[in-house]
């Protein structure tokens, strides 16, 4: 969604394997790369494996990842947290990043009343409803939270990027779902 462009979206385990970059434009008319990858999971399947490593090499070339998280996911709040915990594992545990709560459109009326979405806030920014990551809440089908979602990013690649040069802007997908940048996570850097 917001690369505006025709992927296969399918709300199906690996639909997606292979790390996928489109170039899109920031409000603040910065261009960076946006990386759509496979998504961190538990207890990976062999024939997976490979996929992962491309993955991994996308995100540490990163500036900025965009965590995506599929908050309609019954597991969707330990989800967030095993990617939280692979990243600490391999040393990417204090990489910048923005928090995508997904799928806001399929929570019922009164939002801020949900169930889902106070299971998932709690569980990636903790009882007091504070991370140090900023969070955009959208729905990545419907165009909801896209904007606020650029600016985040336009900020955040701004006040960490540092010299500019060509990496990728990563999601990781709790699952592969139509998702605004990811469903469970992501990355960006400005382009040279």
């Amino acid at each position: 969604a917001l690369s505006r462009a025709e992927v296969l979206v399918e709300d199906k385990l690996f639909a997606t394997l292979d790390p996928v970059t489109r170039r899109i434009m920031l409000p603040s008319g910065r261009q960076v790369l946006l990386t759509d990858t496979v998504g961190f999971i538990q207890k990976l399947p062999p024939a997976v494996v490979a996929a992962f490593r491309a993955t991994l090499e996308e995100i540490q070339e990163a500036d900025l990842l965009l965590h995506v998280i599929d908050i309609t996911h019954q597991n969707a709040a330990e989800q967030a947290q095993v990617v939280d915990g692979i990243l600490a594992e391999i040393g990417l545990g204090d990489k910048s990043r923005v928090l995508v709560l997904n799928k806001v459109d399929v929570l019922a009326p009164g939002l801020a009343e949900s169930a889902a979405l106070e299971r998932v806030l709690k569980a990636v920014a903790g009882p007091a409803k504070e991370t140090r990551w900023p969070v955009a809440v959208v729905s990545a089908a419907r165009g909801w939270g896209l904007d606020r979602l650029r600016k985040l990013m336009a900020r955040e690649v701004e006040r960490h990027a540092g010299v500019p040069r060509r990496t990728g802007l990563t999601r990781w997908p709790s699952d592969p779902s139509p998702s605004c940048a990811p469903s469970a996570s992501g990355a960006a850097s400005p382009e040279a």
